[in-house]
């Protein structure tokens, strides 16, 4: 009321933070920062990071003589995963507005996609990937495992039971479809 006023504070964005190992990582971004450019999402990793690829966008390597990020590879998107090197173990922390995973549909080519986990929850395999069930055959993860789709049950199998943010995962498909 006028007298007793109760002051609210909405949170617009969200912190995404990816513990890093030393050498290869599959990492994904949920959050859609104000500068996607590779120079400014690894920033903060400084020379621990030495190079990005992607499955479609190119690679960039970091040159820590000039402090910069240089190669094909210029902004990073949420769709994609990408494999990040690192000389020494961090932590990779992304701040942006949660992605609205309804309108962010990911293309899918037949055989192997490179893809980013979008929701801002764990999900489960099944659910996660509903939209290509029967199209999907193959799931793989850096460090949760495997699954693999038998359509004769209607299931996906394997030790890969969640699917989380800040993770990439290699998605195999039998025919081109749309991830939603």
């Amino acid at each position: 009321d006028a007298i007793d006023p109760w002051e609210l504070n909405i949170q617009t964005t969200v912190d995404l933070s990816i513990e890093l190992i030393a050498g290869w990582n599959w990492i994904s971004f949920n959050v859609l920062p104000e500068d996607n450019s590779t120079a400014t999402m690894f920033a903060s990793l400084g020379a621990a990071a030495t190079f990005v690829g992607s499955q479609s966008s190119g690679t960039a390597s970091y040159y820590a003589s000039y402090g910069q990020w240089l190669g094909g590879l210029s902004e990073l998107e949420p769709t994609q995963m990408y494999q990040l090197n690192m000389n020494e173990p961090a932590t990779l922390t992304i701040t942006g507005m949660p992605v609205d995973v309804e309108s962010t549909p990911i293309a899918l080519i037949e055989g192997w996609n490179w893809i980013g986990y979008l929701p801002q929850n764990p999900g489960d395999v099944a659910t996660s990937l509903a939209s290509v069930s029967g199209l999907a055959t193959f799931i793989g993860s850096q460090f949760s495992g495997t699954a693999s789709y038998y359509e004769s049950y209607g299931q996906w199998l394997g030790g890969l039971t969640t699917l989380v943010s800040g993770s990439g995962y290699q998605l195999n498909m039998n025919a081109e479809g749309t991830l939603i």
